[in-house]
């Protein structure tokens, strides 16, 4: 059992009465920035200005209709194959058992029993009927399936929580002198890999044509919009003024001040600071490591929503210009569009096979990095994005991306301090992987 915050009463009528409160609270969000349909240039606070009350202007609605009250959550045990039916054989069992403790009569005791095992066995049953279904349901989907399997396998153990001897200032000032322990062996082994010299000259050697290099992001229309909102996941951290859920059924009151906070962010070249904040939940790597060590604990960072909307409409963007000059390695399948760790063991096995077949020897090489994408080099990261064609406005707005970034941590329900953002780019981004393959891949040195 624990005690926790949470929103109460979202019935049809608080919804109804939220969506009635919003258009008038944005209705000055932005004044408009958008005219006949060219957007105006604005500097980088008044777009600030324009997020900062919009994200306050949610939330004041959501504290309005629905404010935060203290509940308790008691913990139970799910079983979404009991249904009405079983329920009764569980009734009708109960009642038999007491009346043969009640009476010790041989034909009680045997009625009970009938109907013990009559219970058990249609409980299993139906159990299996449930998996089955599930499984054959997400036949498609590996992460559901492999997780339902563990489920199963493991005796349903849920993984460890984080004890409370472990801080949210703890866990931050791990994280962070990992990485600054791994980028200063980086500088002391190759103290001369990372400067400016080099990479000037690499990124100097483009391979994209002048006139097909990507200049700028392309605004994007309110149906466009509207669709990569409704297939984002309703994913909701602490940063996000409402639950996401919440403000995928608002949108279509509220997709002015919206669209233009993501135009204006596209043409300007500019990130606004409040999606440059993430929170990072600490993850343990796997269920079977010691939770009181921060060693064995992975930093997953959660960031606003709609800053993983505006990074799924740039990603989309970045991956039609890789795609448009074939500049995605030929071999990679990590971070891909119809790619995946499938892919990349096909290939290998076919590999082995074929090399066997003219009596060769394979040799397969392993390279594990460690806290691969929290140590990426930011300068390199420019330069290399630089090197496959993105140019101009389009750059500016990954310069604006990398820079002045925070995040902090929040366990128990305390956040730690601030810590700036030096290298890195974040993990549970949708850009992450994207701009990490161009950074391993784009030759940097």
């Amino acid at each position: 059992m624990k005690v926790n915050f949470t929103i109460v009463g979202l019935s049809d009528s608080t919804v109804a009465s939220f969506k009635s409160t919003v258009p008038s609270l944005l209705s000055s969000a932005s004044q408009r920035n958008v005219a006949e349909g060219n957007i105006f240039i604005s500097s980088p606070s008044q777009i600030d200005a324009i997020v900062h009350h919009v994200n306050s202007s949610l939330r004041v609605a959501l504290d309005d209709v629905a404010p935060l009250k203290k509940k308790v959550i008691r913990n139970k045990k799910l079983a979404p194959w009991f249904n009405s039916h079983l329920r009764a054989l569980k009734q009708n069992s109960r009642k038999l058992e007491r009346t043969w403790r009640s009476t010790h009569h041989e034909e009680a005791y045997l009625s009970w029993k009938n109907s013990l095992v009559l219970y058990k066995n249609k409980l299993r049953q139906t159990r299996t009927a449930y998996f089955s279904a599930l499984i054959e349901e997400n036949k498609n989907n590996p992460k559901f399936l492999f997780s339902t399997v563990a489920k199963l396998t493991q005796n349903h153990s849920s993984e460890p929580s984080i004890p409370l001897a472990l801080s949210s200032n703890d866990f931050m000032g791990f994280f962070t002198s990992k990485i600054n322990s791994i980028r200063n062996k980086i500088f002391s082994i190759l103290p001369n890999a990372i400067s400016s010299s080099s990479v000037s000259e690499a990124a100097s050697e483009v391979t994209v044509e002048p006139h097909l290099c990507l200049n700028r992001f392309d605004p994007v229309e309110l149906s466009e919009l509207s669709k990569i909102l409704a297939s984002s996941k309703p994913s909701t951290c602490i940063l996000d003024p409402i639950p996401t859920k919440l403000f995928k059924e608002a949108f279509p009151l509220v997709t002015a001040p919206i669209l233009d906070i993501i135009n204006l962010s596209l043409v300007n070249g500019y990130v606004p600071q409040d999606f440059k904040v993430a929170v990072i939940k600490p993850s343990l790597k796997k269920p079977s490591l010691d939770p009181d060590d921060p060693m064995n604990y992975r930093p997953i960072s959660n960031l606003p929503f709609l800053s993983k909307v505006l990074e799924k409409i740039v990603a989309i963007q970045v991956c039609e210009h890789l795609n448009t000059n074939a500049l995605f390695e030929e071999f990679q399948s990590g971070f891909r569009e119809y790619h995946s760790t499938e892919t990349a063991l096909v290939r290998v096995t076919d590999d082995i096979l074929m090399a066997s077949d003219k009596n060769l020897v394979s040799v397969l090489l392993l390279l594990d990095l460690s806290a691969a994408f929290d140590t990426v080099d930011h300068n390199v990261l420019v330069e290399s994005l630089e090197h496959v064609g993105i140019k101009a406005t389009a750059l500016g707005w990954f310069k604006s991306y990398l820079s002045d970034r925070f995040h902090f941590v929040n366990v128990h329900d305390k956040s730690s301090s601030y810590s700036r953002v030096t290298c890195g780019v974040p993990q549970g981004s949708v850009l992450g992987p994207i701009i990490f393959t161009i950074y391993i891949y784009a030759p940097n040195w």
